[in-house]
């Protein structure tokens, strides 16, 4: 079955294959999805989560994003900026409220979920840049709006990509209101940060599939970045691994990651040359967790469970 979802994946999602029934694109499946008709459950919707718009650098548009608040009576401490993660192509704002309720809850957070554009219809910069448009929102209104400043930036996988790179766009930003200002943490969940993939990426082979293959990875990377080069590839605007974290004053970073997915070199890798960089980097491992743990059941894997404890963990410890 999980095999499956990896193979069916490829195909369905991107619409990758010219015959069968299993080609309905993206966007069919995204739809599909909202409606419990995929292998992926239905999300979860709270009725207590808000929408709300933030303005975009281009004209005539907004950026959709989802409020979710902690419950009647609960101080909120800090704001966090959450990106989902879905392979730049897939999932929404609205897709782990779940997820973002026990952050807010427990961590006395405010989360704002974005609703990036997505690829293939909107490929690299458009997700990335309204990231950044948020965050540098929030950083100039976050107080006035909902009486707290940014804190955090969280992300999932290639959320974990945006996430990274929105940070590293604030502290390399020529406005002294962003380079100066100061995030308590990013939360870096098995994110991907070389899009040339590391070497786990090629030597990973498991049977059956969990979750993520590298096939699936290439299709994601081919719809998010179409047509570019290897060295292209290793941008630091699309590859924070490659960024030069020298020259900046880096928040502490949480970075987690299960053992039996193919993305672990990427952890490892970032968060060994966060450290280098003269950077706080907690890197947890969790042996035989796949891809995506921490939004499994915490009652049916240990991993979830254990990784949303050193999450609040985290969130707790940068709060006090």
């Amino acid at each position: 079955m999980v095999r499956g979802m990896c193979l069916v994946a490829v195909y369905v999602l991107l619409g990758l294959v010219s015959d069968g029934s299993y080609k309905v694109g993206a966007p069919k499946y995204r739809e599909m999805r909202e409606k419990g008709e995929s292998p992926l459950p239905k999300p979860v919707l709270l009725e207590t989560a808000k929408q709300m718009e933030i303005p975009s650098r281009d004209a005539g548009r907004t950026i959709p994003c989802r409020i979710i608040e902690p419950e009647a009576g609960k101080p909120v401490k800090a704001v966090m900026l959450h990106i989902h993660g879905g392979g730049w192509v897939l999932m929404s704002e609205a897709t782990q409220d779940l997820q973002l309720k026990r952050y807010a809850d427990e961590g006395h957070l405010l989360c704002i979920s974005v609703g990036y554009r997505l690829a293939p219809e909107h490929p690299f910069p458009a997700g990335a840049n309204d990231c950044e448009d948020v965050a540098e929102w929030l950083i100039d209104h976050s107080h006035e709006t909902f009486g707290a400043e940014l804190g955090f930036i969280s992300g999932e996988s290639a959320g974990g990509n945006l996430s990274a790179s929105t940070a590293l766009h604030l502290l390399q930003s020529p406005k002294p209101q962003y380079s100066g200002f100061r995030l308590k943490g990013l939360l870096l969940h098995f994110g991907v940060y070389d899009l040339s993939f590391t070497p786990q990426a090629f030597t990973w082979k498991k049977e059956p599939c969990l979750i993520l293959d590298l096939d699936l990875m290439q299709a994601y990377r081919a719809a998010y970045l179409p047509g570019r080069s290897e060295a292209e590839m290793k941008s630091p605007d699309v590859s924070p691994l490659y960024a030069d974290l020298r020259q900046f004053n880096l928040p502490a970073a949480l970075m987690t990651c299960g053992t039996e997915d193919l993305l672990l070199d990427d952890t490892v890798f970032f968060g060994t040359k966060w450290q280098m960089a003269g950077g706080e980097a907690v890197v947890k491992l969790y042996p035989g967790a796949p891809h995506g743990f921490i939004a499994f059941p915490a009652d049916q894997l240990e991993s979830a469970k254990q990784g949303m404890e050193d999450t609040l963990t985290f969130i707790r410890s940068k709060l006090s």
